[in-house]
C-alpha cells in the first residue's frame, strides 16, 4: 500500500512538474518582460522593449502666457501638491499657452515618461481619425467585421464602442487571483490573450478591462493594413503626433513586429501629452486644420450608457464620485475629496496619478507625470488652478 501511495505521489509529481515547464513556456516572454521591467522609474523607458517609435515633427515652442493668467501662487501649490507625491513633470496650458511648467531633478522638457494607461485615451481618438478616413466603417461595427479570429463568435458581435466604453462583457483577468491570461494581458502575448478571453456578462455593463483596448487597437491596425496604410505608428505619426509637432515617442511592442500594447505604454514628454489634451480642449482643430472631426472630439467625451464618468476612452469629472471605481475585479479606488469647481472636465488617466486634464469652460490644460503612488485625490490639481484663475 506505501509502495502504491509513493507511486501515486511519483506520477503527481512529475505531473505538476511538466504543467510548470508548460506554464513556464507559455509565458516565458511574460516571465522575460517582467524581469527587465520590474522597478523601473517612469523615466527609464529604454527597458520597455521591443519599442516602435511614433515620429515626431519639429515645430514652433509653446508661447508663454501672461503672467497673470495663472497666479504663481497657485501653480506652487500645484507643484508643492504633485511634488509631495514623486511629481516628475508638471506643465499648465491656459488658452495654448504655458502658464506653468516644473520638472524635478534630471528631467527636461524632451525626456519622455511611462504613460501607462493615458495611451487609451489616444487610441479613441485615432478610431475617429480612421472613420473619417473611410478606414473604419462605424464605431458601432461589430469587431469581428476587423478581427478574423472573431468572425462566427459570438464575442465577434461586440461593437468598438462597447470596448471603447469598457462595456464588452468579456472577462476581466485578475493578477489578485494568479490567472495566466493576467500576465500574458500585461506583460505577454498581448492580443492573443485579449482574443481568447471568453464573455462573462451581457454586454452593456462597465467594467474597465485592459483587453477591451487591446481589441479595439488591433481592429484598427488590421483595417489599417487592409486599407494599405502602414503600422499604426504611421498612422499615429501622420495624423496627430506630427502635426502637433510634438517629439519622438515609443511605443512598447508584444514582441518584435507585432502590436502595440494598446492599453498602455505611449512614451512621451510632457509637452507632448499637452498639446495633446490641448487637441482636445480646441475640438480636433490645430494651427486652421482639423486633425480629427470635431464631432468625433464631442462623441468621446459625452457619457456613455454604461457609465457616466466614462466616455470613449475618456474619463469625465461629472458626476462627483467620492471613490471612483475601475472594475470589480480590481479592489483599487481613486478618492476625490470634493466635486471638480467646473462641470466640463475631462481626463486621461495613468495609473498612479499619470494624467492630462482637459477644462474647456477654462481654457486650461494641465498635463502630470509621477512615480505611481496611492496618494492621489482626484480634483486637487484641477481645483488648485481653477480657484486661482480669474472669474
Amino acid at each position: 500500500m506505501f509502495r502504491k501511495i509513493l507511486k501515486w505521489l511519483g506520477f503527481a509529481l512529475l505531473a505538476l512538474v511538466a504543467l510548470i515547464a508548460i506554464y513556464a513556456a507559455m509565458h516565458a516572454r511574460a516571465v522575460g518582460n517582467m524581469a527587465r521591467v520590474s522597478g523601473a522609474s517612469i523615466t527609464e523607458v529604454s527597458r520597455y522593449t521591443p519599442a516602435e517609435t511614433v515620429k515626431g515633427c519639429p515645430s514652433t515652442p509653446l508661447l508663454t502666457a501672461a503672467p497673470d493668467a495663472l497666479p504663481a501662487k497657485s501653480f506652487a501649490a500645484m507643484k508643492d501638491w504633485s511634488d509631495k507625491r514623486g511629481g516628475a513633470s508638471l506643465i499648465v496650458l491656459i488658452d495654448g499657452k504655458i502658464a506653468g511648467e516644473a520638472y524635478s531633478s534630471g528631467i527636461t522638457q524632451a525626456t519622455r515618461t511611462q504613460s501607462n494607461s493615458m495611451h487609451k485615451s489616444v487610441v479613441a481618438l485615432m478610431i475617429g481619425a480612421a472613420i473619417e478616413a473611410g478606414i473604419i466603417g462605424s464605431v458601432d461595427d461589430p469587431v469581428g467585421k476587423y478581427l478574423d479570429e472573431l468572425k462566427g463568435d459570438p464575442r465577434g458581435q461586440i461593437t468598438l464602442r462597447q470596448l471603447l466604453s469598457m462595456s464588452s462583457g468579456l472577462h476581466n483577468p485578475s493578477m489578485a487571483k494568479m490567472e495566466g491570461p493576467a500576465m500574458e494581458m500585461m506583460l505577454g502575448n498581448v492580443s492573443d490573450a485579449a482574443l481568447g478571453l471568453p464573455i462573462e456578462t451581457k454586454p452593456g455593463i462597465f467594467n474597465y478591462n485592459n483587453a477591451n483596448l487591446q481589441l479595439a487597437g488591433t481592429a484598427l491596425s488590421r483595417a489599417l493594413k487592409r486599407a494599405g496604410k502602414g503600422r499604426y505608428a504611421d498612422f499615429l505619426s501622420q495624423q496627430m503626433w506630427c502635426p502637433l509637432g510634438n517629439g519622438d515617442a515609443l511605443l512598447w511592442l508584444e514582441y518584435e513586429g507585432g502590436e502595440p500594447r494598446y492599453f498602455a505604454f505611449l512614451n512621451a514628454a510632457a509637452r507632448d501629452w499637452a498639446r495633446v489634451g490641448e487637441l482636445l480642449r480646441r475640438k480636433g482643430e490645430w494651427n486652421g486644420k482639423q486633425l480629427i472631426p470635431a464631432a468625433w472630439m464631442a462623441e468621446v467625451v459625452k457619457p456613455s450608457a454604461a457609465n457616466p464618468n466614462y466616455g470613449l476612452g475618456i474619463w469625465r469629472g461629472s458626476p462627483w464620485a467620492a471613490q471612483r471605481r475601475y472594475s470589480k475585479e480590481v479592489s483599487l479606488t481613486v478618492p476625490q475629496a470634493e466635486a471638480f469647481l467646473a462641470d466640463d472636465v475631462y481626463y486621461f488617466d495613468g495609473f498612479g496619478g499619470q494624467r492630462v486634464y482637459v477644462v474647456p469652460s477654462a481654457k486650461l490644460v494641465i498635463a502630470r507625470a509621477g512615480t505611481p503612488g496611492m496618494d492621489w485625490d482626484e480634483a486637487a490639481l484641477v481645483n488648485i488652478a481653477l480657484r486661482g484663475l480669474k472669474p
